[in-house]
């Protein structure tokens, strides 16, 4: 894996994180190595990078104080370099930080203003054929719309998803999601999903699950995924969300699963 420095402060906004977003970004970055190196030379086009969430691209862990790098920044900095970046935030402070950091290293990259799920037509305008792209679609919580996936279902690109089952989806349904027909968490699964029978029929333990199964039976079904992967990541024991990596190409899945085989901490587990 490529390591990077640590960033030092460069007196644009640092917005503070959870410790626990290190771990997604560890994921990331070992992705973002084995895609770029093993695809540079295949047949595609160009390959490029999708960060519809983006974040201002260097962010404060709030236990530590520690400076790390935030997901576009990563990616502008792959050995491997992507051809072109696609970028999109809608907090205005945090997307001028974001673009400054950004235009000095990669400033042919298109950085949006504003909902991804209104800009997502743009994005995927600007993605040419026979090219090959990474998304990595990070949410604040339930932020990220189905419909939003459907458009880009309609280029080549894996995707790597946080799906806040436990920070947001299990936490909020029943007091703001349960009655409300166009709630976040409706609009994040999609059309058809019966999720409320579901997780009301379902033991508390296995919540979690089912609204898994119900998001991923979504992009099989309908948009075509085929191959999943998936890491759950926690703090201090307590299960926060899953990142979910889906593919159209074995292949994608093959460097996931050797990516994930090593933990953040150090620990390894082995595919059987």
């Amino acid at each position: 894996m490529f390591e990077l420095s640590s960033p030092k402060d460069d007196d644009l906004y640092i917005p503070t994180v959870g410790e626990w977003s290190r771990d997604k970004h560890y994921f990331l970055m070992r992705y973002i190595d084995a895609f770029t190196t093993s695809m540079k030379n295949k047949k595609w086009r160009g390959l490029h990078y999708i960060d519809l969430f983006a974040g201002a691209g260097i962010e404060k862990l709030k236990s530590s104080q520690k400076l790390d790098w935030g997901s576009p920044m990563i990616a502008a900095k792959a050995p491997h370099p992507f051809d072109r970046l696609h970028l999109c935030e809608k907090n205005k402070r945090t997307y001028n930080a974001l673009k400054s950091r950004v235009d000095q290293i990669k400033p042919d990259s298109q950085i949006l203003y504003g909902d991804a799920n209104k800009k997502i037509h743009e994005i995927v305008e600007e993605i040419p054929q026979r090219t090959l792209s990474l998304a990595f679609l990070d949410p604040y919580g339930l932020h990220l719309d189905y419909e939003t996936l459907r458009v880009l279902s309609n280029i080549r690109a894996d995707l790597i998803i946080f799906f806040p089952d436990h920070i947001d989806a299990l936490r909020n349904w029943e007091h703001n999601y349960l009655d409300n027909p166009d709630s976040n968490l409706d609009r994040c699964l999609g059309p058809g999903t019966n999720w409320r029978s579901l997780l009301n029929e379902a033991p508390t333990q296995r919540r979690a699950e089912v609204l898994r199964n119900l998001y991923v039976d979504q992009l099989k079904k309908q948009l075509g995924y085929t191959e999943f992967e998936y890491e759950r990541i926690s703090f201090k024991g307590h299960p926060l969300y899953v990142l979910i990596f889906c593919s159209r190409h074995k292949i994608a899945a093959k460097l996931w699963r050797g990516i994930s085989g090593k933990k953040p901490n150090g620990q390894r587990t082995w595919p059987f």
